[in-house]
């Protein structure tokens, strides 16, 4: 009976140490197969970082100087005409008899003081939301990007976040299982993005606001 027992005793630990062993390996493949899925995204990254050497355009050859008459001798010449452009930059810089200056853009105003009320609740919280990291590079073809904070910034797998660019949001972006400490791979949905934008390097990257 005793040496039953120890049988028994021996084949659990066998059983034991082998399911551990399998667990090891199956935990050490799985962070092989992460760190090289990382590695080709990296590569991919890096490809399209490399700007395209494309061909100088050829220098513009300039028009035929306007010909100029000279007067009669004995009458004055007349003055020269104010152009369309000089006329509506007198007119968008003064009142007239000299009164105060108007405007001339939305940010000289506001400089300015004054209330434009060009700006949307949405706009201005999309504008006021803090970034927590930029777009690094854009890998449009393979539909995902990098960025440049990861885990010591507290992004996690799974996480949904907004690209924008001053008080409008581009699209949405799903942060992958691929992060290191300061680097992450997030994927894109095109579906998002409106049509005509594209997503640079250098868009900030935010919380999704509250609508």
């Amino acid at each position: 009976m005793r040496l039953v027992h120890f049988a028994y005793l021996l084949t659990a630990v066998l059983l034991a140490v082998t399911s551990y062993l399998a667990w090891e390996g199956q935990q050490a493949a799985r962070g092989a197969k992460e760190e090289l899925d990382f590695l080709k995204k990296k590569q991919a990254a890096q490809e399209a970082a490399t700007p395209m050497t494309s061909a100088f355009s050829p220098t513009p050859t300039p028009g035929p100087a306007a010909s100029i008459t000279p007067p009669v001798p004995g009458v004055l010449a007349a003055p020269p005409k104010a152009t369309s452009s000089a006329l509506a930059d007198s007119s968008a810089s003064e009142l007239p008899g000299g009164g105060l200056t108007i405007p001339k853009s939305v940010a000289e105003a506001e400089a300015k003081g004054i209330n434009t009320n060009t700006l949307t609740p949405m706009q201005k919280q999309v504008k006021a939301a803090p970034a927590i990291a930029k777009i690094k590079t854009m890998v449009k073809d393979q539909g995902f990007v990098v960025l440049d904070a990861g885990s010591k910034q507290g992004l996690t797998p799974g996480q949904e976040l907004l690209v924008r660019r001053e008080n409008g949001v581009l699209g949405k972006l799903k942060v992958t299982s691929t992060i290191e400490e300061n680097e992450a791979v997030a994927d894109l949905d095109l579906a998002s993005i409106p049509p005509g934008i594209s997503i640079e390097p250098g868009d900030d990257v935010i919380q999704p606001v509250a609508r």
